[in-house]
């Protein structure tokens, strides 16, 4: 494992020092996964995490009705199932590879051993749960504003995230279905403010693709909401 590569800005990864990582990946094994495989399942047992090394992890959540939702996206350098590590109960949600996936499995003793090495790390583990705390209170703050602006936030949010970190990712690869699963509206609902959103000259539709041409303006929809918590 290469600590030197480059990660996405704002990943647990990302945040840590060369020391930190070559001791993170000096613990643990490398798993591959191939699309639809599940790393995670809600509700079982928490025995450790996952780092995301290359390819995309979408995580699923079970309602009440037993309806499975698609609330985020993990990308390279994010870390899986770090709620479960740090309460020790059962897993919140499932995480579900979308695409070919490489994964470092740190069981639980392992990463406790990493912190043990590295104690200024924990700061960042921290941080992760809080930014996903709060992009979780964001959500739930969001589902009374109009299907046009929260479809805009997650467009900007999903370029923002599965980027390389430098440059604001143009092409947002979903379909219409699984941007209305991620802001809980229906796909007409989609289609209508994706229209709407074309017609102010912020993107144009494409095959299973959201072609990005004005960022800002996209944002401007969104709330002037440029710099967005980390829902991914």
């Amino acid at each position: 494992m290469d600590a030197r590569q480059k990660w996405p800005v704002g990943t647990f990864v990302g945040h840590l020092s060369l020391q930190e990582r070559s001791s993170l990946f000096r613990l643990g094994t490398r798993q591959s996964f191939r699309g639809g495989h599940f790393l995670l399942r809600q509700r079982e047992a928490g025995r450790g995490v996952f780092v995301v090394i290359s390819g995309r992890v979408e995580i699923l959540m079970r309602d009440r009705r037993e309806r499975e939702q698609r609330i985020a996206v993990r990308v390279a350098g994010d870390v899986l199932g770090e709620m479960a590590f740090m309460d020790a109960r059962p897993r919140s949600a499932s995480a579900m590879a979308d695409g070919p996936v490489i994964a470092h499995r740190l069981p639980r003793e392992a990463f406790n051993r990493f912190f043990e090495e590295c104690p200024d790390a924990y700061r960042h583990l921290v941080k992760t749960l809080v930014d996903r705390l709060r992009a979780s209170d964001s959500r739930q703050l969001e589902t009374g504003r109009d299907v046009e602006s929260r479809l805009a936030a997650a467009i900007c949010q999903l370029a923002t995230t599965e980027g390389n970190g430098q440059e604001r990712l143009l092409i947002v690869r979903r379909t219409q279905r699984e941007l209305g699963q991620m802001i809980d509206a229906s796909t007409v609902s989609i289609h209508r403010a994706l229209r709407k959103l074309a017609g102010r000259d912020c993107l144009r539709t494409e095959y299973r693709a959201i072609v990005i041409l004005d960022f800002e303006g996209l944002a401007a929809v969104a709330g002037s909401r440029t710099t967005m918590h980390r829902l991914m």
